[in-house]
């Protein structure tokens, strides 16, 4: 429930941001914020009911408050992101674009990786 209330301003902040970027990086910076946006979702719901443990270093240390660590995980994407347009973005717009892609992949993919650990935890 804290997930859902707090995704919307995560996904409305990044495209806040992307409105103010070249149209090539709009597009790829919205489904990345989409996608990291899922899997703070998948990742705060493993936690919460499945006893799932987070494997990032930076975050192990909000193990025991899954929404401190989504929140302090997304600010991380936010920051990451915005610095990421700003600094790439306006001499290599592409390699901008190609990154956001790259990152909204990685994220699909932790999103799987997620659910594949809820079902695991089901079993045993």
């Amino acid at each position: 429930m804290f997930v859902v209330s707090l995704l919307p301003g995560f996904i409305g902040s990044s495209t806040a941001s992307a409105q103010e970027l070249r149209p090539s990086l709009r597009i790829p910076t919205t489904i990345a914020s989409i996608t990291a946006a899922a899997d703070w979702a998948s990742t705060y719901h493993a936690m919460t009911n499945y006893h799932v443990r987070e494997t990032n270093v930076l975050l192990q240390p909000f193990q025991k408050s899954p929404g401190r660590l989504v929140i302090v995980g997304a600010a991380i994407d936010a920051a990451s992101f915005t610095a990421w347009n700003k600094v790439l973005g306006p001499r290599h717009p592409r390699v901008a674009a190609a990154g956001m892609w790259a990152m909204a992949g990685f994220r699909a993919f932790l999103v799987i990786h997620n659910l594949r650990n809820e079902q695991k935890a089901l079993r045993r």
